[in-house]
């Protein structure tokens, strides 16, 4: 915070604490690891402005800037970098024809089981095509940044993060024959529950929901996009590389 400081004094620029709805910025600046990095991102993408990640936390997939990068943090207060942007997702819940929930989602929205029950039973419809049944623990549906978070551990695909497309995910599925699919972003996915009584709906690991049978959950592209700080030093590729060791030889 103090290095914050000092560059704001030397150039001029505000300094405001989350929080502070009073204060319109121009830029957010997550210092932390990937939790950190999606509260800040809702906050940049209610306000419309960039948002940068400076990796304080563990492994810090999403925050490109490390601390002892000055020149690039320095870069942040004079407003000489370059932003790529993401697809969010727009998630929404209806029951009985209200909308009972609605969130934007950077990484990806999770429909599991609950902890005490049995597999859960769900259909969903893309485009109002039907794909065949899932029964299992649940079902992930990730965007491209969220590719490389739950839905990676889970065996899902990585996709190039700046991408538009879904992954539908399933956890733990019945069938071995359930594999991961890749789908294109203009459309609409709905999943309702079959058979059971309850599930949850968690998304970005930050807000959650009971789902119950006949509920509808609702997830398409969002109309607006997360703009986020790229750091010129480092690819995509190279954050795989030495965050996930992508291509090693172990």
């Amino acid at each position: 915070m103090n290095l914050f400081l000092e560059y704001g004094k030397l150039h001029e620029v505000s300094i405001v604490e989350a929080g502070d709805e009073d204060q319109k910025a121009d830029l957010v600046i997550s210092g932390g690891g990937d939790g950190t990095f999606l509260d800040a991102a809702r906050i940049a993408f209610l306000y419309d402005v960039p948002v940068a990640g400076i990796n304080i936390g563990h492994m810090g997939f999403l925050t490109e800037i490390n601390p002892d990068e000055l020149q690039m943090i320095e870069k942040l207060f004079t407003g000489d970098f370059t932003v790529n942007t993401r697809m969010m997702i727009d998630v929404a819940v209806a029951r009985g024809g209200d909308y009972i929930f609605n969130y934007t989602a950077l990484n990806e929205s999770i429909i599991h089981r609950e902890t005490s029950s049995g597999m859960i039973c769900f259909g969903i419809d893309y485009n109002d095509e039907k794909l065949p049944e899932y029964r299992g623990d649940g079902v992930i549906i990730s965007t491209p940044t969220g590719s490389t978070a739950y839905n990676l551990s889970c065996s899902g695909p990585i996709i190039y993060p700046t991408e538009n497309s879904f992954v539908i995910n399933a956890i733990a599925p019945h069938a071995l024959t359930q594999r991961p699919i890749v789908l294109p972003a203009d459309g609409t996915i709905k999943v309702h529950l079959k058979d059971c009584g309850k599930a949850a709906l968690l998304c970005d690991g930050k807000s959650s929901v009971d789902i119950f049978e006949n509920d509808e959950i609702a997830i398409k592209k969002s109309s607006r996009k997360l703009q986020v700080v790229s750091n010129p030093d480092r690819s995509f590729f190279d954050i795989l590389s030495n965050k996930l060791h992508f291509g090693r030889r172990m």
